[in-house]
């Protein structure tokens, strides 16, 4: 930062459906020094809760949001400048800023999300795309058990920049169609192979969470043309692993939002992260038709049938560049046996649960990127 520099802190943007964020609480003072990559704030949106680190280095000269404001994406939140400018320059900067701010304006030229629905082989379901003009090889992500396209809410912007992202609901899930055609792990697979061709995509980097990357495990190993890369976050279906049947009765048994509470706490390692916005977005998709049931079929694929350790007995037979991301503090997929893993496999270790594509958003980002690459 040069002498007479000023750099407005600004309200990120985390993810593609977030507008406004707001203000938790300061972790640095007024007159502190700031160095590149120390915590700020934090920043509650309608999804998550999380820490916005210093774009750069200088003392925090002006803190103007105050815990409680909320803020429209790109608002100014505080200053950063050297102790030599003014107090005054300061004052003006803050004024030309805030009579100068549109909100959205920045945005214009972003990938925004597009969502469609599509025949997979009989099946309807919903996905969301980004950056469809891109040229490359395409991102194709697969959530997890109970899970959907927002759980990518903060991967698919940063993935984006350089393929086109598609975020697939899996059948029982989300928007898509409830009723699903074969649930076992195969026969999801099947599904997802199905989406591909709909989409027309004929060979991307297979990016799987939970369950989700058990069905790209399994899609690599039948159709391995398809799988330009294949990376999984902590993934049912690998060597050692077990899923949790607390976590997965507890989320089928829950009949409302207190009931969910403690069931969406074994997510994350922060539990505050189990925000009530987000309690309250699983009780509604609980409350939809065919839920139940559906959800019901995947748990005795889960955890009364040897699909998953089938899929981690051929693992060594994966021909796509593997990537294994798992959580030290996962409490729903646990037991991951690392030198069972074929030699090729890069793995990569977060402190976060069993959500680190939210908890350890940027971590899972670059490993990804650099999967991909």
């Amino acid at each position: 930062m040069s002498a007479d520099a000023i750099t407005p802190i600004r309200m990120p943007k985390w993810g593609l459906s977030m507008q406004e964020g707001t203000i938790v609480s300061w972790a640095k003072a007024e007159g502190e020094d700031i160095r590149e990559g120390d915590e700020l704030v934090d920043v509650e949106t309608t999804k998550i809760t999380n820490v916005f680190e210093a774009p750069t280095g200088g003392v925090l000269r002006r803190i103007v949001a105050q815990p409680g404001d909320t803020l429209p994406v790109g608002a100014l939140m505080a200053v950063l400048a050297a102790p030599s400018v003014a107090d005054s320059a300061i004052d003006a900067f803050v004024a030309d800023f805030n009579a100068a701010f549109v909100p959205g304006a920045d945005e214009d030229g972003d990938a925004g999300l597009d969502t469609r629905e599509i025949d997979a082989g009989g099946a309807t379901l919903r996905v969301g795309v980004v950056g469809a003009e891109k040229g490359g090889t395409p991102a194709v992500l697969l959530h997890g058990f109970g899970g959907d396209l927002e759980n990518w809410t903060l991967t698919m912007g940063p993935l984006a920049e350089e393929r086109a992202v598609y975020a697939i609901e899996l059948p029982g899930h989300g928007q898509s169609q409830k009723a699903i055609p074969d649930a076992t792990v195969a026969g999801v697979a099947k599904t997802i192979a199905a989406a591909l061709d709909a989409l027309g995509v004929e060979r991307a980097h297979l990016v799987g969470h939970s369950f989700g990357g058990a069905v790209a495990l399994a899609l690599a190993l039948e159709a391995p043309d398809r799988a330009a890369s294949l990376s999984l976050i902590a993934s049912a279906g690998l060597p050692g692993t077990k899923v949790s049947a607390d976590y997965i009765d507890g989320f089928i048994a829950a009949r409302r939002a207190r009931d969910l509470q403690p069931v969406a706490e074994m997510l994350f390692a922060d539990k505050a992260l189990a925000t009530k916005e987000l309690v309250e977005q699983l009780s509604r998709y609980k409350r939809i038709d065919g839920v139940e049931d559906a959800l019901a079929a995947l748990r005795h694929t889960m955890l009364e049938t040897d699909a998953f350790s089938r899929l981690a007995a051929r693992v060594g037979e994966v021909r796509a560049p593997l990537l294994v991301i798992y959580a030290e503090n996962d409490e729903i997929v646990t037991g991951l046996d690392l030198a069972a893993l074929p030699h090729t496999a890069e793995t990569v270790a977060l402190q976060s649960g069993h959500l680190p594509q939210i908890e350890a958003a940027d971590a899972v980002v670059e490993a990804l990127r650099r999967r991909m690459a």
